[in-house]
């Protein structure tokens, strides 16, 4: 690994505390008032998508469970975290809070939103997702590649 930038000592422009010449000054590369590394987290707000033109069910309720709603997976795919809660009328309920349970029978739950209480659903009532925020079950099993040793250059 290579010293910080700036040279060795801590004297005027060693590593240090970003003293002249240690790390990035603000005419170096980078630009930004990050001093050239990373930059600004976010950048995506919080602001409400509303409700989408198509919801794909992608789970049944079971129970509720400290506020939440414990629901079955219907769907062959897995709901972001995150991901808006609909009804069938596209009445957003809630968000996914957690996934879990065996790839062929999972469960999540769904973080209720302001105002909707979980007790007032019942056993077998349908919960709708937005197709776009469905991952397909591949991406959380292992690489089915078998065999083949492969030549030059093998995976890291």
């Amino acid at each position: 690994m290579r010293p910080p930038a700036g040279g060795g000592g801590r004297g005027f422009g060693g590593g240090g505390a970003r003293g002249f010449g240690g790390g990035r000054s603000p005419g170096g590369r980078g630009g930004s008032s990050f001093g050239g590394r990373g930059g600004g987290r976010g950048g995506r707000g919080g602001f409400d998508e509303g409700p989408p033109d198509t919801v794909t069910e992608v789970g049944t309720f079971m129970h509720a469970c400290e506020g939440e709603a414990v629901c079955k997976l219907t769907n062959v795919k897995v709901p972001y975290f995150n991901g808006p809660i609909f009804l069938e009328n596209k009445t957003q309920v809630g968000k996914v809070e957690e996934i879990f349970g065996p790839i062929n029978a999972s469960m999540f739950t769904i973080k209720m939103a302001e105002g909707i209480v979980a007790t007032s659903y019942s056993k077998g009532d349908k919960f709708h997702i937005s197709p776009d925020k469905l991952l397909p079950m591949e991406r959380f099993l292992p690489d089915a590649k078998g065999g083949g040793g492969g030549g030059r250059g093998g995976g890291r």
